[in-house]
């Protein structure tokens, strides 16, 4: 028979998956590599490919790899994973016969068969008139067909990898004297096409090779990832890099054997390991139909291969808790908290870095990584008392903007800086720093806290870094929070605060989470940290965070809270420029109570919030209780009028000089009109005693 084209035997492999679409996959194993281990480090699973879309990207995969060994899956999956949870319904039979002639067979001839090597072969069965939903599982028809034939007993399952027709075999055993690669050939393409529900006289799969119910079921109630997530550090990093793996490179059976060794002496049970290396890609018996009685057998024999020491020491462990020592001397030798910049955040510290939209949290987070990782000051203001490695994780903005808003921050933190200190405004020279910052970043690649294969990725991410990192940044939390409902406290805490915290404490790396906040309600004032979206827990697990609120004239307000040292709160003012050139008014007592968007004086109709970082009750401008009108620290019109000195002085005059909005401009000057300070002459203000 001639040689297929590549063409060819797409269109002819194609009839497995009927009209569907969906995702079809073609891995590779070179074919020069001469030996097994060799071969196993060669495979490569390649991309996925959505059928029919893709044609011409698998006819060019097909035709660069017609020296290496070439196999194809005869299911879809509708994610681009070759996993049985995205599987679609199956539009054929198959089977890898192995010595079993297909021209032998009578009772179910294969619609397509192929010879693979010289007398071994393989075959489809193809559905006429629709579909057979899960005939590929456990149990079901194509395990049913495989035992009827004797063909082999692994061969069936939906995740199954078949031979080409008419691909050459480049496995070294069946080499000729010349070195040359037999071609595999077709036997029928034309073989007849089956109802579904021919296949329902086939003789049923035995049940010695199926788990009894109750395996199962305690199978069902073990959580893989609650059990990863609690021994995953007591286990080697090799281990942790296997269990994560997502490709096989090596010996499945030795790394398998590997893992379950470690669960075991780790403290897991039997039915906990069969968990966890179950969802592994080591699991060499996955799609058999004894695999799970072969993994508890495995994991057996785990469990009893623990050295005396280790079952002392599990033994040790449940019943040696220490004894509570004295509170004072406890706390004796504990050091006070370092800055790691100071005034604003204390070293291993966790919190948020949270704001109201378009409130440049992004802006500002990205500014303290880069602050601590060259040292200069973050907003050019708060000094960096330990510099040191910062590492960014983005989840939300693509890599374009990311750049684009660097390209930004970065020439401005080592531009000329303007800072206001108690009224005196000081112009401060560039700083010049050699090279880039030690700040590494990862962008866009599906990051999840509350994943234990993240999380082990992490944890041996801030280890691996020479001299670790001082400083965590993650943007933002709803796009990394994972599998876990945010308004749940427990799940939030469990799953994604405490295994932070215990990586700051662990790596003494402060970690800031970039969050989003509510607009409050004025009647019902409330700290930043009481608007953060989600969970309760979010707030109470925080030590140092910034929470930013929008003010008046474009400015940004920041509220501090720490659980270490009092901070300040601060103003940001100057951020809307061409330029990043932000001016920090460090001192929560200079800012106004008109500096904020979300309060209003009466006189103009609105209400005011409590200045930022306060925690007393909030009053209106206009009230009739409380303190003395004249009690007031005296607002920026006034400060502004007094520096302007004698004479009127338009309302637009005054805002430029305050960086109020008309609104609060027009605020302040109806009270001072009221408390007799300013006189109003034909539009224009001026001081009634200049």
């Amino acid at each position: 028979m001639t040689s297929l084209t590549c063409e060819e035997q797409l269109a002819l492999i194609s009839k497995a998956w009927g009209r569907q679409r969906g995702y079809c996959f073609f891995p590779t194993i070179s074919g020069s590599a001469s030996e097994k281990k060799e071969r196993i480090l060669s495979y490569s699973e390649g991309p996925a490919f959505l059928w029919p879309r893709d044609r011409p990207k698998i006819i060019a995969r097909m035709e660069a790899n017609k020296h290496n060994d070439l196999y194809w899956c005869p299911s879809l999956f509708e994610a681009p994973k070759r996993q049985l949870e995205f599987a679609m319904d199956e539009h054929a039979l198959w089977a890898d016969l192995d010595e079993v002639n297909p021209r032998n067979i009578e009772d179910y001839p294969p619609t397509i068969a192929w010879e693979t090597s010289p007398g071994r072969f393989q075959a489809l069965w193809l559905i006429s008139g629709g579909d057979m939903q899960g005939a590929s599982w456990q149990g079901r028809e194509n395990q049913a067909l495989t035992y009827h034939l004797g063909a082999d007993q692994s061969g069936w399952d939906t995740t199954q990898l078949l031979r080409i027709p008419g691909w050459h075999n480049y496995k070294p055993e069946y080499r000729r004297k010349d070195g040359s690669a037999p071609q595999g050939r077709l036997v029928t393409k034309t073989g007849r096409r089956y109802l579904v529900d021919e296949f329902n006289d086939l003789p049923a799969v035995p049940q010695a090779t199926i788990v009894s119910d109750v395996v199962e079921g305690e199978l069902d109630r073990v959580d893989r990832h609650e059990v990863w997530g609690r021994v995953r550090l007591l286990v080697s990093q090799r281990v942790r890099e296997l269990v994560s793996a997502r490709e096989v490179a090596g010996d499945r059976s030795d790394a398998l054997w590997e893992i379950e060794r470690e669960l075991a002496d780790a403290g897991c049970t039997v039915v906990e390991i069969v968990a966890v290396v179950r969802a592994t890609v080591w699991n060499k018996f996955a799609g058999r139909a004894d695999e799970l009685r072969r993994l508890i057998t495995e994991a057996s024999k785990a469990v009893a291969a623990r050295t005396p020491e280790t079952k002392a020491k599990l033994e040790e462990e449940v019943r040696d808790r220490p004894a509570p020592t004295n509170l004072f001397l406890l706390v004796r030798d504990i050091k006070a908290p370092k800055w790691l910049v100071r005034d604003v955040l204390t070293e291993g510290a966790v919190g948020f870095i949270a704001g109201q939209p378009k409130s440049f949290k992004s802006w500002s987070a990205l500014d303290l990584a880069l602050s601590v990782a060259s040292g200069q000051p973050f907003l050019g203001h708060f000094p960096i008392e330990q510099p040191g490695a910062a590492l960014y994780i983005q989840e939300e903005d693509s890599p374009a903007l990311v750049k684009a808003r660097l390209g930004k921050v970065w020439p401005g933190k080592l531009g000329d800086k303007i800072t206001m200190e108690d009224g005196h405004v000081t112009w401060v020279p560039g700083a010049e720093v050699e090279g880039y910052p030690d700040i590494d970043a990862y962008i866009g690649h599906g990051f999840s806290i509350s994943d234990n294969a993240w999380q082990s990725w992490l944890d041996e991410t801030l280890g691996q870094k020479e001299g670790g990192y001082k400083l965590l940044v993650m943007d933002p939390l709803m796009m990394m929070a994972g599998d876990v409902e945010e308004n749940k406290a427990q799940a939030m805490t469990d799953k994604v605060f405490r295994p932070l915290k215990l990586l700051a404490r662990k790596y003494s790396c402060a970690i800031q989470v970039v969050h989003h906040m509510k607009k409050g309600d004025p009647r019902t004032p409330q700290r930043g940290g009481q608007l953060l979206l989600g969970s309760v827990a979010n707030h109470a697990w925080a030590e140092d965070s910034m929470y930013f609120r929008l003010g008046r004239g474009g400015d940004v307000i920041c509220e501090q809270e720490s659980k270490s040292a009092p901070v300040p709160g601060f103003k940001i003012s100057h951020i809307r420029n061409k330029k990043w050139e932000p001016i920090v008014t460090a001192n929560k007592l200079d800012l106004d109570d008109n500096d904020l968007r979300d309060g209003h004086d009466a006189e103009g109709g609105d209400q005011v919030d409590q200045p930022y970082g306060t925690d007393g009750p909030s009053r209106k401008a206009g009230g009739r209780s409380g303190n003395a009108r004249g009690a007031r620290p005296e607002g920026k019109v006034m400060m502004a009028l007094r520096e302007l000195g004698a004479g009127r002085h338009s309302p637009t005059t005054i805002r430029e000089m305050t960086g109020l909005g008309n609104s609060g401009v027009f605020a302040q000057l109806n009270r001072l009109l009221e408390q007799g300070k300013v006189r109003k002459v034909d539009g224009s203000y001026e001081l009634s005693n200049p």
